[in-house]
């Protein structure tokens, strides 16, 4: 997968903002770590608003992360939808083969109503997902995607240890034994994701079911 030239794009568009886009996961928050002090008051790190049905630690993180980093996250919120729940009850729609309908109404939606043209859009993808990446970069071709982790040679077991050093504890669910910090009752999950969940968190499991 071919670099993107970052600093050449900001030269061309003065005017170009570097988005980080944070998910309250690991990697997202060393990206927008080592972003913002890479490109200083050119880059904002923004989160899309799934807190609803993500695990209540996940606000401590957030609130650890942007003392660490040193920059306000900007809240970015649907105008349409309330939460995940909101989505599959107006929708009736839940995930299919092009991904699921929450991700789409909460987070890219979202995204596409803040970006401008000639942003430069920051991705937390670490180089145990250079698949994802490039999936990002085929299925977003419009967009200026640049993979800070992937460039600087991170892994995702290198941004725990980074956290570590801060002193930032990893938010629960990692600490539960899971892959990825989403909502508890993740629709693109698998079958052993759910019967963890089941497991885990119950009343999330029965209200999915």
């Amino acid at each position: 997968m071919k670099a993107f030239d970052v600093d050449a794009h900001l030269t061309k568009y003065p005017q170009a903002r570097v988005l980080v886009w944070y998910s309250c996961g690991a990697a997202s928050a060393v990206a927008a770590k080592l972003c913002v002090h890479r490109y200083g008051e050119r880059c904002e790190v923004l989160y899309c608003d799934t807190f609803a049905y993500e695990h209540e630690d996940n606000r401590r993180f957030f609130a650890d992360c942007e003392r660490w980093i040193g920059r306000e996250i900007k809240v970015l919120r649907s105008e349409q939808y309330a939460d995940i729940y909101d989505v599959f009850e107006k929708t009736r729609w839940l995930v299919g083969v092009a991904g699921a309908r929450c991700t789409t109404e909460l987070k890219k939606n979202v995204r596409k109503k803040y970006q401008r043209f000639d942003d430069v859009h920051v991705m937390g993808f670490t180089t145990d997902e250079l698949k994802r990446a490039s999936d990002f970069t085929a299925e977003n071709f419009e967009l200026f995607a640049q993979f800070e982790l992937i460039e600087a040679g991170v892994s995702k077991s290198m941004c725990y240890r980074a956290l570590n050093q801060a002193g930032i504890a990893t938010p629960i669910m990692y600490r539960l034994g899971y892959l990825n910090n989403n909502c508890i009752g993740c629709v693109k999950g698998g079958a052993g994701y759910w019967n963890k969940i089941r497991r885990d968190f119950p009343a999330a499991f029965w209200r999915m079911a």
